[in-house]
C-alpha cells in the first residue's frame, strides 16, 4: 500500500510540474516592422527604409531612411483597441495612426485602412 501511495504521489508531482502554462504575454504587435523599397532612374538608385519599433512597455520608435541616412524619426506610444493599434506620435506633424496586422505569404503584416505597409522582421 504504500508502494502504492509513492507511486500516485510521484505520479501526480510529475503530472503537475510537466504541465507549464505558456507564458506568451507579449502582444501581436511588439516588434520590428519594415518597409523598404527603391527605384533606379538611370545610373542612380534610390532605396528607402521605414521601420516600426513596438516595445512591450506601450512604446516604440519609427524611422524613416532614405540611402541608409536617417530623414525622420519619432518616438510614438501606442495602445489596442477594438479598431486595431492607435499609434501616437510624439512629433507634432505625425498624425496618429490606427494599425492592424494581417498575413501575407505566410508573412505578418502591418495594415492601415487595408493596405499593407510594413512586414514583420
Amino acid at each position: 500500500m504504500k508502494k502504492l501511495f509513492l507511486f500516485f504521489a510521484l505520479a501526480s508531482t510529475v503530472a503537475f510540474t510537466s504541465c507549464s502554462k505558456d507564458n506568451d504575454d507579449t502582444d501581436a504587435i511588439v516588434g520590428t516592422w519594415v518597409m523598404e523599397s527603391s527605384f533606379t532612374i538611370g545610373d542612380n538608385t534610390t532605396s528607402n527604409r521605414e521601420e516600426w519599433v513596438f516595445r512591450n512597455d506601450a512604446t516604440g520608435n519609427y524611422k524613416d531612411a532614405t540611402n541608409g541616412d536617417v530623414t525622420d524619426e519619432s518616438a510614438f506610444s501606442w495602445s489596442k483597441s477594438d479598431e486595431g493599434y492607435l499609434v501616437n506620435y510624439a512629433q507634432e506633424e505625425y498624425s496618429d495612426e490606427t494599425f492592424t496586422i494581417g498575413e501575407l505569404l505566410g508573412k505578418n503584416t502591418l495594415e492601415e485602412d487595408g493596405y499593407t505597409i510594413a512586414i514583420k522582421e
